[in-house]
């Protein structure tokens, strides 16, 4: 169902990209136009043209409307749908929407999905309505409102496309605009079970200790701290020496701050990685791989994942058996399923990355391509985290290299989720095999 429903809003929006009016030139071509869908639906953010000088108000507002159902999800929206008019959710429904959004049985599904679009329209009018500040002294009225809405769904849904031709970099030091972006990217990354579990908190379960907070809560929030945080001290030290240095102080933090946390799959950028230096890329093709919260319209292994890895690997140099996160034990379920959404996310971009190299640089010598391993290796994570932060490679790509691309993006947005619920509904077998030892290290 998960599957079946991207492909068919990719179908549609693809439709709607290639129709005339949708283009300020000549009809976008198929490939063209099933990239931007792609990696709208998939709230990617990869562009091969300028979407604000290319495309109509008519072609923005179709990727729009790709981005805002894609980052939601085609099944929740249809769920809430058949809620808000009476009908009922079917027992199978419920298991899906279980798995997607929730870690304990709930009872009131329709609550549970009124109160995702009911927070998200919230926070991206909120979002919008503080942009409309800036960008106001900029554009006319409408164009500001336009503008506003456009880029607070962009953001919210962690897409990352702008309207603007050099993203936000004309933002760079605007700590409004920075702040406001960098708050949406998070809340987008957060996930609808942490809305769910901290609404309850706030309003039900007021004044109880933080431990009240469902387990999971507790590990996203921990985490996604600890990666806002890393990742701009991370920045900063990588920088410092390099596209910092010319600025002031102020600017620095700033810069530094949202560029820790757009590679949480959002995608947007205010300053330019063709200029980056190589271990600055290399970490940040790490913040992408990890990527946001289960249940959110980020992407990547996602933060729970990459938590249960790290006290898998802990248990493990310790030769214990149990994993333990946050003094409390892992199912071994959950570990499994961590696991091999892990390795499928690292077979993807190996097999791809390979697949790109082959396309874009094949016959090319080492000397000849030196930083165009990296700067493909950063795509091809950039696309199967939903991320949309590029070096400047997805405008040159072949025709092949965009389909290649346009797939990861696919399998980024619906591939890990498909994994876990797979890994869930594994049968185990009724026997276990004579056991041996090898030499291992």
């Amino acid at each position: 169902m998960l599957v079946i429903s991207f492909v068919l809003l990719i179908g549609l929006g693809t439709a709607g990209l290639m129709l005339p009016r949708s283009s300020t030139s000549a009809p976008i071509r198929f490939v063209d136009a099933l990239f931007t869908i792609t990696s709208g639906s998939c709230v990617t953010g990869l562009a091969v043209f300028d979407i604000g000088t290319q495309l109509t108000r008519f072609g923005q507002i179709v990727l729009l409307l790709s981005i805002q159902i894609g980052g939601l999800g085609i099944i929740t929206f249809s769920t809430f749908f058949i809620v808000i008019v009476g009908g009922s959710i079917s027992f199978r429904g419920q298991n899906i929407l279980q798995e997607t959004f929730s870690q304990q049985p709930m009872a009131d599904f329709g609550a549970l999905l009124k109160s995702i679009i009911m927070v998200t329209l919230g926070i991206e009018i909120a979002g919008a309505c503080l942009l409309y500040f800036r960008f106001s002294d900029l554009h006319p009225p409408n164009i500001a409102a336009y503008y506003s809405v456009f880029h607070s769904v962009s953001a919210f849904c962690n897409a990352g496309f702008a309207l603007y031709p050099d993203n936000l970099i004309q933002f760079q030091s605007d700590w409004l605009v920075n702040l406001v972006i960098c708050a949406l990217i998070v809340c987008g990354g957060l996930g609808f079970v942490v809305y769910y579990d901290l609404g309850d908190f706030i309003f039900r379960r007021s004044r109880r200790p933080f431990a009240s907070l469902s387990f999971h809560t507790r590990l996203t929030v921990i985490v996604t701290s600890l990666l806002i945080v890393g990742g701009t001290l991370g920045f900063f030290a990588l920088e410092y020496r390099n596209i910092l240095q010319p600025m002031n102080w102020p600017t620095k933090i700033i810069v530094s701050l949202f560029q820790a946390v757009t590679p949480r799959t959002a995608g947007y950028n205010t300053v330019p990685f063709d200029q980056l230096t190589s271990s600055t890329l290399f970490f940040i093709i790490i913040l992408m791989f990890i990527g946001g919260s289960s249940g959110s319209c980020a992407g990547g292994i996602k933060t729970s994942t990459f938590s249960v890895l790290i006290a898998l690997a802990w248990a493990r140099f310790r030769d214990q058996q149990e994993v333990n996160l946050l003094k409390r034990r892992i199912p071994e379920s959950v570990v499994s399923k961590a696991v091999s959404v892990t390795l499928f996310a690292v077979l993807v971009i190996v097999f791809f990355t390979f697949v790109l190299l082959e396309s874009e640089l094949g016959g090319s010598a080492l000397q000849q391509t030196k930083r165009e391993f990296l700067e493909i290796l950063f795509e091809t994570t950039s696309a199967f985290g939903t991320v949309g932060l590029s070096t400047g490679v997805t405008p040159g790509l072949t025709d092949f290299g965009k389909y290649a691309i346009s797939f990861v993006m696919f399998l980024g947005r619906v591939g890990p989720l498909t994994v876990a619920i797979a890994v869930v509904k594994s049968v185990s077998r009724r026997y276990k095999y004579a056991s041996e030892t090898i030499l291992v290290g």
